[in-house]
């Protein structure tokens, strides 16, 4: 389980905790993450939600506890959907943008979710990113690792909000290597005793002016 831990240079375009833009990341204090406001499971887009047979405890017509950093517990049905630096929906075709954080590059995933009351703060994601040549990870994955997102509005957090990174493996020495590779996202979460699905064919962009601009710890 890998701990958000880590800043990034990425712009905050909202603060507090309504969602009224997305694609940023920052400490506990503001949030970034977009708005899904209506999104249900049914007929929702493969790309965006999809949930295997179950129910989730606390999905209720009653108000539920308020929450932060894209979570909303009041939403119809449970539902996740991803978004990349910008707020633009990660779907099939999209370019996922290559970003630094304190000295190391990554590819940021920017959540919405909600439609049940989770009774915690942090929500665990499971994230698995398969690039084609790359898989370099233990379990065959060019990223593979459960986050603990946080979700709270009001709770001490010291480490990085509103995103889950994924982080480049240690033998890729040369990011420029990945730009225009396909790669496949899967993020799945348990919405009481339902999973919920967010999965993405997208092309990982890590053009050149980006990268030269380096990548250092402050």
């Amino acid at each position: 389980m890998r701990e958000l831990v880590l800043t990034t240079w990425v712009a905050v375009a909202a603060a507090g905790c309504n969602y009224e833009s997305g694609g940023g990341s920052t400490r506990a204090t503001d949030s970034a993450a977009p708005v899904d406001d209506g999104a249900t499971t049914e007929g929702a887009a493969p790309d965006t939600t999809t949930a295997a047979t179950g129910s989730a405890t606390g999905a209720t017509s009653e108000v539920a506890a308020s929450y932060c950093h894209g979570f909303q517990a009041a939403a119809e049905a449970p539902f996740l959907s991803l978004y990349i630096v910008g707020g633009e929906l990660l779907t099939d075709g999209s370019p996922w943008p290559i970003e630094c954080d304190e000295g190391r590059w990554m590819f940021g995933l920017y959540p919405s979710l909600g439609g049940w009351d989770p009774h915690a703060s942090e929500v665990r994601l499971t994230v698995e990113v398969d690039v084609a040549g790359f898989d370099l990870g233990g379990e065959g994955h060019f990223f593979s690792d459960e986050v603990d997102y946080h979700i709270g509005c009001e709770d001490p957090w010291a480490g990085l909000i509103g995103v889950a990174p994924v982080y480049l493996p240690e033998d890729v020495h040369d990011p420029g290597q990945l730009d225009g590779k396909p790669a496949e996202v899967l993020v799945t979460v348990l919405a009481g005793d339902m999973e919920l699905r967010a999965e993405a064919s997208v092309t990982l962009s890590a053009p050149r002016d980006v990268l030269l601009q380096g990548c250092s710890y402050p």
